[in-house]
């Protein structure tokens, strides 16, 4: 990881994270079933929420200092660059980026104790571990008025919070700009987790519709960026209802080489 990625060492602020509606039914969702690990977050609500073990609530120093931050991202694409010469193209994506998106930020390297946490934000339900991923967002300096825009959760998704929903709500806060839902999905696709780099693009295409009055500028938020699909996906439905300028910001992004 020498090169690739650093070590957090700087405390960041907590900004408390909200779910979103996804189509179950109200009983659901008023009495969503509770994990063993959500109730770990009820009962010691100041453990840290990446070992358990250390007071929290937020994460403890050594769980802090183990977190992989990504050295010299590129700006089109959030690949971590391995030169320090400026005028050297970005090895992964030429400096082309994604398509629908003038410009990526992302923070963190999804490897390691990410990984972890992610998971517990997300595959546990883990409200702490979810509000911790807000608050390790990256710090924006938005140019100009736009709209935060999270990218929808996937129809059918396990009740409890939605990271992606809980992110955006914390680049709002911290940007001072509006938050605002423009996404819908259009049907079930398949989780992207489960395809080939081949199969993303196709799996996610026309997933997304836009829904309200769509701004000039909008910043995207997701939780993770890999290939880049979904978030081109979500772009394009942006761009088509008269966005003019769609950037990504994500949590982490996963490390894929060629």
């Amino acid at each position: 990881m020498m090169g690739i990625v650093s070590h957090h060492r700087k405390p960041a602020s907590a900004i408390r994270s909200d779910g979103q509606t996804d189509g179950t039914s109200a009983a659901v969702r008023h009495n969503p079933p509770v994990s063993h690990r959500t109730l770990l977050d009820l009962l010691l609500p100041s453990v840290c929420p990446l070992c358990t073990l250390a007071n929290g609530p937020g994460l403890c120093s050594p769980c802090r200092e183990e977190l992989p931050e990504l050295v010299r991202p590129c700006r089109w694409c959030g690949m971590p660059q391995t030169s320090t010469a400026s005028d050297l193209a970005c090895a992964h994506c030429a400096d082309e980026g994604l398509p629908f998106l003038v410009q990526v930020t992302a923070r963190w390297a999804y490897v390691e104790r990410m990984v972890q946490l992610v998971g517990n934000a997300k595959a546990a339900g883990r409200p702490a571990a979810v509000k911790t991923c807000a608050g390790l967002m990256p710090v924006l300096d938005v140019d100009g008025p736009a709209v935060i825009v999270p990218v929808p959760p996937s129809p059918g998704r396990r009740t409890g919070p939605h990271l992606g929903t809980a992110l955006a709500r914390a680049v709002a806060r911290q940007t001072g700009q509006p938050y605002a839902c423009l996404l819908a999905t259009t049907r079930l696709a398949t989780e992207q987790h489960r395809l080939g780099a081949a199969a993303r693009a196709h799996n996610v295409e026309g997933l997304f519709i836009a829904v309200g009055t769509v701004p000039a500028n909008v910043v995207l938020v997701d939780d993770l960026l890999t290939s880049g699909a979904t978030a081109s996906a979500a772009a394009k439905a942006l761009r088509m209802a008269g966005a003019q300028r769609v950037e990504l910001v994500v949590l982490a992004r996963t490390l894929k080489y060629s």
